[in-house]
């Protein structure tokens, strides 16, 4: 890394955007007046309003009175977020930039947090990064928070630690020097920041993290988690694959000679939301641009190795399944004892076995025992002609019962109008005159003629220990992939 020599009167400047947050900006603001480092003495806060319409340009003018020193504004009219972030940078003075949103806060220690950190490896690295923790709508960690489990600050090396995917500049810091040399690209709506940070990575690949830090995001309790705003716009589908992901793979094959792992990675990890989307409306893409996606996708595809697909922490068994199968073509349905799978040369992909069945109830009623519960179906199999159980003891003859069942069409995961899974429903009654002591109860479906034993089973919370009214019990646990049954006789 270069050695900066010039001396900035603040270790850190913090750029806003600001447009149409007046009522979350004063929580944005006071989390960096209060943080622990010392405002007055260590930060600059920079607040580009972006021509809001709400009262957000005059909260940013009453800071700016308050801590003149400390605080710059800039009104501009309105260009979007990363023409404000290039705004600010052009005004910034510290040492270290982070760009908060203004609907956001950072946690009170976290300045000084990464500040301690970079001053003793800022010569190694340009970017520090810290966990993020949704709030308001949902109180969860951001699913990338796994980079912090151990708990320490480190060095993260993306030649060996790819899936450490960082993109987010809103709970990053960088040196001021190195963003000099980098700006937003206007031309994006979305993933603006993630190419800003693939940028830096691809000329070093290693950054830090920080895991006491915490950038507090803002899940707006408007927002709707099924259909957010994002997939309500061509530029998510079109712009952002062509002119922040395939330039990604190409600037990294430019300068490598291959796309390294962790280019691909982080590719793969920005699909992947794309392949959750059950209909993209006509209003969204035209017929055209809804070919051109999908065209774009498949071409993204063929530059990610299977094996970056499948490690993906996110996606479904079916939606990797179905990706390789985007990917490459439908494969080779083969018949395994007790099983199928689709194969591609030495590539086996997820079995039907390995697909989860779910136990939900169990009663007696009657002279039978009743089992009720669901199987998850990934709908590239044949579709099954039966379900049904198998009853085994020890030493005598394995006994069948099939199941009633039915498709749950409620649990359908689609993706662009194509059916990836569903649930099926079933119901089975086992009479109790076949149960005697200890029995092991296996289950099936017959898929293109080819029995299929799950191998994948999960008791509900409402799938009991039974007795009946006569006395008689039956206990019922799973033991590896099939579901254990000791049936007894009290005498109360």
């Amino acid at each position: 890394m270069n050695h900066d020599s010039r001396t900035y009167p603040f270790k850190f400047s913090i750029i806003t955007a600001v447009y149409n947050v007046a009522s979350y900006l004063s929580g944005a603001v006071e989390s960096i007046l209060c943080q622990d480092i010392g405002f007055k003495e260590s930060v600059e806060l920079i607040l580009v309003d972006d021509g809001s319409t709400d009262s957000s340009g005059e909260i940013c003018d009453h800071y700016q009175a308050l801590y003149p020193y400390n605080i710059k504004v800039l009104h501009k009219p309105n260009g979007g977020a990363a023409s404000a972030r290039n705004a600010g940078i052009a005004l910034a003075s510290g040492k270290y930039l982070n760009f908060l949103d203004g609907d956001d806060k950072l946690s009170p220690n976290t300045l000084s947090a990464v500040y301690n950190f970079f001053s003793t490896v800022d010569d190694q690295i340009s970017l520090v990064s810290v966990p993020i923790q949704f709030f308001e709508k949902k109180e969860n960690a951001h699913r990338l928070n796994y980079k912090y489990r151990d708990g320490k600050d480190q060095i993260i090396d993306l030649n060996v630690q790819y899936s450490y995917v960082q993109m987010s500049i809103a709970s990053s810091f960088i040196k001021h020097n190195v963003l000099n040399d980098h700006s937003f690209d206007t031309s994006l709506r979305y993933a603006e920041d993630a190419k800003v940070i693939m940028q830096l990575l691809l000329d070093h690949p290693y950054y830090g993290i920080v895991p006491s830090g915490c950038y507090y995001y803002r899940f707006r309790n408007t927002q709707n988690s099924a259909l957010n705003g994002t997939k309500l716009h061509r530029e998510w589908y079109l712009d952002c694959l062509k002119n922040y992901l395939q330039w990604a793979l190409h600037s990294a094959r430019q300068k490598y000679g291959k796309i390294p792992f962790f280019v691909q990675y982080n590719v793969m990890y920005d699909l992947q939301s794309r392949f959750g989307v059950p209909e993209i409306p006509e209003s969204v893409l035209t017929t055209a641009e809804h070919l051109e996606f999908r065209t774009l996708l498949k071409e993204l595809l063929q530059s990610i190795d299977d094996k970056i697909i499948l490690e993906q922490k996110n996606l479904s068994r079916e939606q990797k399944d179905y990706i390789i199968s985007f990917k490459k073509g439908n494969g080779t349905l083969t018949h395994a004892p007790e099983d199928l799978f689709f194969q591609y040369g030495n590539l086996k992909l997820y079995p039907a076995s390995s697909y989860l069945l779910k136990l939900f109830h169990a009663e007696i009623s009657g002279k039978d025992l009743r089992i009720t519960g669901s199987v998850k179906f990934n709908s590239r199999f044949p579709y099954p002609s039966a379900l049904y159980v198998q009853l085994q003891r020890h030493m005598l003859k394995a006994r069948i019962f099939y199941c009633d069942w039915s498709a749950n069409t409620s649990s359908d995961f689609v993706f662009d109008g194509t059916l990836l899974s569903q649930f099926l429903d079933f119901e089975v009654k086992i009479p109790l005159r076949f149960l005697h002591g200890q029995s092991t109860l296996l289950f099936y479906m017959v898929c293109d003629s080819q029995p299929v034993r799950f191998k994948s089973l999960r008791a509900e919370s409402s799938f009991p220990a039974v007795t009946s009214s006569s006395g008689t019990s039956c206990q019922l646990s799973i033991v590896s992939h099939t579901l254990s049954l000791k049936k007894r006789r009290s005498f109360f």
